[in-house]
């Protein structure tokens, strides 16, 4: 009779460790809502979109009021930092690189030798 009880204790309690496993989320997945600060003709605003396919990342950005989006190609993310991702813009290749920190993320663009500053919130 203890035995049967120990073993359903056991049982229950396993049961209740699996029913409390839950899937990791990766934060940084998302649209994310961007404006890019100190370029020449004004602080542009958008959204950033980051999806997981297979082991790798895809994403798109999208500028407010644009017709189209622009495909964020080569995208390095690990832990949280945003390596590079690579993205077209008026002939030029832009590499975008920062970090995610909870529902913000703060990095830089850079193209042809300059730097600005990009500010997102997850919407």
């Amino acid at each position: 009779m203890i035995t049967k009880i120990v073993y359903s204790f056991i049982a229950v309690c396993l049961l209740s460790a699996c029913a409390t496993l839950q899937t990791q989320v990766d934060p940084t997945l998302g649209d994310w809502d961007y404006v890019i600060e100190n370029l020449p003709r004004g602080e542009p605003e958008g959204t950033f979109t980051i999806a997981k396919d297979g082991d790798g990342y895809t994403g798109t950005l999208q500028r407010n009021g644009g017709d189209n989006s622009v495909p964020l190609e080569e995208i390095a993310l690990e832990n949280g930092v945003l390596e590079s991702s690579r993205f077209q813009a008026q002939g030029n290749t832009v590499v975008m690189s920062g970090a995610f920190e909870g529902e913000s993320f703060e990095g830089t663009l850079a193209v042809r030798g300059r730097t600005f500053p990009i500010t997102a919130v997850k919407k």
